[in-house]
């Protein structure tokens, strides 16, 4: 993706490296928090990640997987402790923007008590269809939803998850009839998919790539430009729904208040350690395109983020506490 990679060289090219790498150094090892368990893709790549960073910086860069609660335990611990760049945070919108949005106690406010660092990569998720939907393609599959008699089922990968709300921020955009059926994580998904108990739903990209046979059609992705991962694969904007994109993004945060020349560090660091070899490589069988952008804009896109699954969840009455 041309825009991506110019974004990326950019950042790569950022005259500030230099002088934040004079200004600061970790003088032990560092923790960096994931907050889901071992062996997913978010800890595979935080693990990229810590290898990388601990070569170029000197010091360990030390994985501490902290699962639960959706991803809240761990960014909770990234929020108490010292602003001294030690402690940092690989973030997902389900810490820092979707759980405050659909209403969960949080033990920290996702905006106001962290320093966000870089913007690492997006994620699209594809659009896939039951094998016996009557629809080929995007349009086909919207003027089928929007003539139905009853409402349609989705499966999603459970309640408040960035499968869940961004189909329902297209079933309001487009005006579909849809009926939202909840499921802890992928597989049974697919299996109720490829039976036709459910007609559609929004995976994501690894997920698609990871199963083969005729379980599932897939009409779209939701990023800007295709995938390249998934390149005969058509974006949801091709498909005739104006400017729709989504990501399951992944970025670095520090504890508020962490000092300018700290932040600054970390994210030369990181941005440098995205467009290295031992990371570009594992990229695609992530689902991840390389991002790079820096602690204003990240600091931006996590408040457009906030605003826009605020506003997707208000009417859904979610309640996960």
């Amino acid at each position: 993706m041309p825009a991506r990679r110019m974004l990326l060289a950019a950042a790569l090219a950022a005259p500030g490296l230099a002088r934040a790498q004079a200004q600061w150094a970790p003088d032990r090892p560092v923790r960096l928090i994931v907050p889901f368990a071992p062996g997913g893709a978010q800890d595979v790549l935080g693990r990229l990640f810590a290898q990388a960073v601990s070569q170029s910086v000197g010091q360990q860069v030390v994985v501490d997987n902290r699962a639960g609660a959706g991803g809240i335990l761990g960014a909770e611990t990234v929020a108490r402790a010292a602003p001294d760049g030690l402690t940092l945070l690989l973030a997902t919108a389900g810490q820092l923007t979707i759980a405050k949005a659909i209403g969960r106690r949080l033990g920290y406010d996702p905006i106001a008590d962290f320093a966000p660092v870089a913007h690492l990569t997006d994620s699209p998720v594809a659009l896939i269809v039951a094998p016996n939907l009557p629809a080929r393609d995007v349009p086909e599959l919207l003027s089928y939803l929007r003539a139905a008699r009853d409402p349609v089922p989705y499966g999603s990968t459970g309640t408040g998850t960035n499968t869940h709300l961004i189909m329902e921020d297209l079933k309001a955009r487009e005006r579909l009839a849809l009926e939202h059926v909840p499921y802890r994580g992928a597989a049974t998904a697919f299996n109720d998919l490829a039976a036709g108990r459910i007609a559609l739903m929004f995976v994501s990209v690894p997920s698609v790539l990871a199963v083969s046979g005729g379980q599932f059609r897939v009409l779209g992705v939701t990023s800007r430009m295709r995938f390249r991962a998934t390149p005969d694969v058509p974006t949801l904007i091709e498909g005739g729904v104006r400017d729709f994109e989504a990501s399951i993004w992944t970025g670095l945060a520090a504890p508020a208040n962490t000092p300018a020349p700290v932040v600054e560090r970390w994210r030369a660091e990181f941005v440098r350690a995205l467009g290295s070899e031992l990371v570009t490589s594992r990229l695609d069988a992530l689902g991840a395109v390389a991002n790079g952008a820096g602690p204003a804009d990240f600091g931006a896109t996590l408040r457009q983020d906030l605003a826009r699954w605020t506003r997707v969840a208000a009417p859904l009455s979610i309640s996960l506490d």
